[in-house]
């Protein structure tokens, strides 16, 4: 799977992607400016099939025909827990376009 971490995605999340073999990841900083609006993040995903990781609901309102996986910051989950979540949504889904879902919860 590809994620595309957002802006205020905490670096201990992107670390544990980047440790992960079965994953690529990259954040809206290195792949768009760092300012870069929620509909420009889901335009760029959707051109190239990145899965957007994020805590910032407004995904579901930018559009866009990319897969979403929305944390809840306030929880603050373990990052194993948020890997075990995309790599058994990983197993579950055959195209991240369709995927939307809140992790780490039932993935867990």
């Amino acid at each position: 799977m590809r994620i595309l971490c957002d802006q205020n995605v905490p670096a201990k999340y992107v670390d544990a992607f980047q440790s992960t073999d079965s994953l690529i990841v990259t954040t809206v900083k290195d792949a768009l400016q760092h300012d870069a609006t929620d509909t420009e993040i889901a335009a760029y995903a959707e051109q190239n099939q990145w899965v957007v990781f994020t805590n910032d609901d407004d995904f579901f309102i930018a559009g866009g025909d990319h897969g979403l996986l929305l944390y809840d910051q306030l929880e603050d989950p373990r990052p194993g827990d948020i890997v075990q979540a995309v790599q058994r949504i990983e197993q579950t889904y055959t195209d991240p376009n369709d995927i939307v879902e809140s992790i780490p919860g039932k993935w867990v």
